[in-house]
C-alpha cells in the first residue's frame, strides 16, 4: 500500500502569508499529500515567517524549532522556511539546525518544484528591493477559511524609518488584473463569497503599471462578479485614500463597511521623523470622509507606542488626538528595533516599561470606543451581513461586515453561508443576531 504523505504548515503575520500558504499547501494537495496540523507528525513541515517585530522573529524560531525536533525523530522529514524573517536572517535560520531549504520571498510559487528538485534552487536568498516581477501564486480552496484572502499586491515603496518590511519585501509590485479575478471566480466555484484583498501596500495597486488601472478599477470588477457577496479591504494608508476609491465606497454595494487605517502615531513632529507621508490633519481629513459616504464603518487603526523620540509630551499628542477621533478600535503595537532601519539607529530609544504602560493607555481608549460602536450599532439597528464560519458556545459565529463578531442561536448549518441580520444585543466580544429572512 503506498504511504500517504502529510503535509503541515505554520504561518505568522500578515494575511498575505496566510494567502501565500494556502496557494503552497493547495499545490502539495494537488500531488497527493494530506494536510495536517502543526503539531502533528507530518512528512513536510512549512514555516512562513514575518519580522515586523522581535516576537514575530521568535515566533518563527520557535516553530522551526518544533519541526526540528520531528526531524530528530524522523531525519527523512523536510522542513522548508520562507517568508521576511528569513529573507532578513538566512544565517540565522541555517544555524537552528538541518532546514532543508530556505526559500526567496518572491519564490514561494516554487516551493514544490524546489522540493521535489532541490538542485534547482539558488542557496542565495536575493536582494528584493531588485525584484520587479509579481510572484503569481494561485489556489482553489483556503486552507482553514470560510473567507477568501487574495494577495494583490507586494512590497512597498515607502520605506518607513521603523520598518523592515520594504527591506524583505521589496519594492510594489501589482499582480495581473485578469490573474486577480480568475482566482476569484475559481474560488467562487468551491462556494466562497467573501473576499479579502491584501497587499503589503494595497492601495499601490497597479501605480507601478502605465495602464491607469488602479485599487478602484479592480474593485469595480470584483463586484461585477456575481457570486461575490462580501469585499473586504486590509489596511490602505491614509494618503491612498483616492477620490476615485472614495467614490467606489459611495456607490459599492459590495465592499465591507470596515476600513482599516495606518495613523502609527498622532503627533506631527514623529511623523515627520518616521518618514510618514501625511500629517495628523490630513489623517483626520480622511476619517471625517469615509464617515461622510458610510457614516455606520466601523473604522480600525494602527498605532506604535515607543517609537524613537516618543517623549511624554509626544504621546500625550498621540493620546489626546485619538480621544477626540471618530473611530471604532486600535490595534497597538510596541515599537521593535529592526536591525537595518533607520530607527534602530536613533539614540532616543524607549525603554519596554514606559511602551507597556503607554500601550495599555490606547488599550482601554480602544476597547472604551469600541463598546460605544457596538451600542451605536444596536441603537440605530443597522442591518449586519457576514459568511458564518463555525459554532462555538452553542452558536453559530461570523465576522460581520462592520468587523463586529455576531452570534446567531440556529441549529441549521451555517458553515461558509452568506447571510444578513439584526442586531438584538451584546453578547460575548460581540452582538447575538436574529436572522433578517427565514432560511431558504
Amino acid at each position: 500500500m503506498k504511504r500517504i504523505k502529510k503535509i503541515a504548515a505554520m504561518t505568522f503575520g500578515c494575511k498575505i502569508n496566510q494567502y501565500e500558504t494556502s496557494c503552497i499547501i493547495n499545490e502539495f494537495l494537488h500531488n497527493g499529500y494530506q494536510y495536517a496540523d502543526f503539531d502533528q507528525l507530518a512528512n513536510v513541515y512549512i514555516i512562513n515567517t514575518c519580522t515586523v517585530t522581535n516576537r514575530t522573529d521568535q515566533k518563527s524560531r520557535n516553530a522551526i524549532r518544533k519541526a526540528l525536533q520531528q526531524k530528530y525523530i524522523d531525519p527523512t522529514i523536510k522542513i522548508i522556511v520562507t517568508g521576511c524573517y528569513s529573507q532578513r536572517k538566512k544565517q540565522e535560520i541555517a544555524e537552528l539546525g538541518d532546514v532543508n531549504l530556505i526559500i526567496d520571498n518572491n519564490e514561494k510559487s516554487k516551493v514544490y518544484k524546489y522540493l521535489m528538485n532541490p538542485d534547482l534552487l539558488d542557496t542565495q536568498i536575493s536582494d528584493d528591493s531588485a525584484k520587479k516581477e509579481f510572484d503569481e501564486l494561485f489556489t482553489t480552496k483556503m486552507i482553514d477559511h470560510s473567507r477568501a484572502f487574495i494577495k494583490v499586491q507586494d512590497g512597498c515603496d515607502n520605506y518607513c524609518a521603523y520598518c523592515a518590511i520594504p527591506y524583505a519585501r521589496g519594492t510594489s509590485r501589482s499582480r495581473d488584473k485578469y490573474k486577480v479575478l480568475e482566482q476569484i471566480s475559481t474560488l467562487t466555484e468551491q462556494d466562497y463569497c467573501e473576499f479579502v484583498l491584501g497587499g503589503i501596500n494595497l492601495g499601490l495597486y497597479g501605480r507601478e503599471k502605465k495602464d491607469n488601472y488602479f485599487l478602484a478599477d479592480l474593485l469595480k470588477d470584483i463586484e461585477k462578479i456575481e457570486k461575490v457577496k462580501l469585499i473586504r479591504l486590509s489596511s490602505i494608508e491614509p494618503q491612498l485614500f483616492t477620490n476615485d476609491l472614495l467614490e467606489y465606497f459611495r456607490n459599492s454595494k459590495k465592499i465591507c463597511h470596515h476600513f482599516h487605517i495606518p495613523l502609527q502615531v498622532g503627533c506631527d513632529e514623529l511623523l515627520k521623523k518616521m518618514g510618514r507621508k501625511y500629517k495628523t490633519e490630513e489623517f483626520k481629513n480622511v476619517i471625517s470622509e469615509i464617515r461622510n459616504i458610510i457614516p455606520d464603518a466601523a473604522l480600525g487603526i494602527d498605532v506604535i507606542v515607543g517609537l524613537p523620540g516618543e517623549t511624554e509630551e509626544y504621546f500625550q499628542k498621540t493620546y489626546n488626538f485619538l480621544n477626540e477621533l471618530d473611530f471604532t478600535y486600535l490595534h497597538v503595537f510596541s515599537y521593535s528595533k529592526r536591525p537595518g532601519t533607520k530607527a534602530a539607529e536613533m539614540n532616543d530609544q524607549t525603554n519596554g516599561k514606559i511602551q507597556k504602560q503607554r500601550s495599555n493607555w490606547l488599550i482601554k481608549l480602544s476597547e472604551k470606543k469600541l463598546s460605544e460602536y457596538k451600542h451605536l450599532i444596536l441603537r440605530n439597528e443597522v442591518v449586519l451581513s457576514g459568511v458564518f464560519e463555525q459554532k462555538t458556545r452553542g452558536y453559530w459565529t461570523a465576522l460581520s461586515d462592520h468587523f463586529i463578531r455576531v452570534y446567531l442561536n440556529s441549529k441549521t448549518d451555517l458553515k461558509k453561508k452568506y447571510l444578513q441580520f439584526k442586531p438584538q444585543n451584546t453578547k460575548f466580544d460581540g452582538i447575538e443576531v436574529k436572522l433578517l429572512d427565514k432560511l431558504r
